[in-house]
């Protein structure tokens, strides 16, 4: 089968962010699939082109290990203004007008909300193809915008939004959700239950066992910090990863407990304002790092003695999480320590570490990790037991192939049968 998916803001390998469409094409590939993956040729992490070294050209394409690379040309932007509007609408734009001029014809393409536009693109390109289309929905749309406050519920961008989201369920063979209870989210929506797959993050395990070597750079941070109890937190420095609330805890821990180290790692809109207050406010037990590359995490996790997250009290959370840094906290074998207020997290199912309310909460469980290393070492231990168990990216990949080639072999073979309206 020829599969096409389209995300905006998918990454090649060496880069850093988030590798879900590569990991699930690689095994795609592995059993037989052609996949190509039309992404933007300008890193949201970065605020950098990429893939252009001159000012021509829509798009190019790039192969890695076998799977195909489509960059499209976008926009380029520095802040959540206007000119990140342009960068979406040139994604959605030219992405189109590269699926008509590259080779091949998908079986199945698949759109992923990251933000809406990239669905709606790959609905279109499937029209166009007479493919099948999966809908790939890794935020609630509008709920995130509501409940995480940026937008009332009366606001015409959500009732919008809405509508296009319950457009693109209609017209999709198969939904694909990366939260737990999400598919009664669907459902809710007056959607058949049926149409839903849920694949939710998971982890390369192999990664794990080979551990890329770390850049110089990298290893002269973590020397320096050699001795340390290092709190590590990987990832977007946003408002949604509540950094702030880190720093509170560091600052209290810093008047504890000298031996206590953080450490955050990854970019975002929100990092120079985080570095600003840490020198403000003399936070000196918090050390700041550029994102590496996702291959490298493994190595940089093995340093670390625990992993921190923490979410907002939104009612988006009731429908579950799927984030990719606890997976990788996880699958490290280090505890993690988790500020949130949901219910069954993944990291009390699998006992894997601790769920605390507040920025003292976050300092108590360290100090306690601290102080009680082997239960920190055993919660490790089942942490990595269970995401072997639930979430490696093979089983991840078998749900999406089954799918794929149960829908793909029941179409009629004269594809001008289906109704597209």
């Amino acid at each position: 089968m020829n599969i096409w998916i389209f995300n905006h803001y998918a990454i090649s390998p060496g880069s850093s962010g988030i590798t879900r469409d590569y990991d699930l094409a690689k095994r795609l590939l592995n059993k037989g699939h052609q996949v190509t993956i039309f992404a933007s040729s300008f890193d949201h992490r970065s605020r950098k082109e990429k893939h252009f070294d001159n000012p021509k050209g829509l798009f190019k394409e790039e192969y890695h290990n076998g799977i195909r690379y489509v960059w499209v040309r976008t926009t380029p932007y520095h802040s959540n203004s206007i000119k990140r509007v342009f960068n979406i609408l040139s994604y959605t734009i030219r992405g189109y007008i590269a699926s008509k001029k590259v080779s091949g014809s998908p079986d199945v393409v698949m759109g992923t909300l990251v933000h809406p536009l990239a669905a709606f693109l790959g609905y279109l390109v499937s029209k166009h193809k007479k493919s099948l289309f999966y809908f790939e929905e890794r935020d609630l749309w509008p709920e995130t915008l509501v409940h995480l406050g940026k937008f009332s519920k009366r606001n015409p961008v959500v009732y919008l939004l809405s509508k296009l989201e319950l457009f693109l369920y209609k017209k999709s063979k198969r939904i694909i959700v990366l939260f737990d209870k999400a598919p009664k989210y669907v459902e809710q929506r007056g959607i058949s239950i049926d149409k839903v797959l849920y694949i939710p993050n998971g982890v390369d395990l192999e990664t794990y066992q080979r551990r890329e070597e770390l850049s110089a750079e990298v290893t002269t941070v973590l020397d320096k910090l050699q001795g340390k109890f290092l709190a590590i937190y990987t990832g977007a420095h946003g408002l949604a990863n509540r950094l702030d609330l880190i720093l509170d805890a560091a600052k209290d821990v810093q008047e504890k407990n000298e031996d206590i180290h953080f450490l955050f790692v990854g970019d975002g809109v929100e990092k120079n304002a985080l570095q600003e207050r840490k020198n403000h406010e003399d936070i000196d037990n918090v050390t700041f790092m550029d994102p590496i590359p996702k291959e490298q995490i493994p190595s940089l996790l093995s340093r670390a003695n625990v992993g921190l997250i923490a979410m907002w009290d939104a009612e988006l959370y009731k429908w579950g999480m799927s984030l990719n840094k606890a997976y990788d906290y996880m699958a490290a074998k280090i505890p993690t320590i988790i500020q949130c207020n949901i219910d069954d997290t993944i990291i009390e199912k699998s006992g894997g570490g601790l769920k605390v309310p507040d920025a003292n909460g976050v300092a108590e469980a360290l100090e306690y990790l601290y102080k009680h290393p082997k239960e920190a070492e055993v919660m490790g231990i089942k942490a990595r037991d269970y995401v072997e168990k639930y979430h490696s990216w093979e089983q991840m990949s078998e749900t999406l192939i089954r799918a794929i080639e149960e829908d793909v072999n029941h179409e009629p073979k004269d594809m001008k049968e289906r109704e597209f309206v």
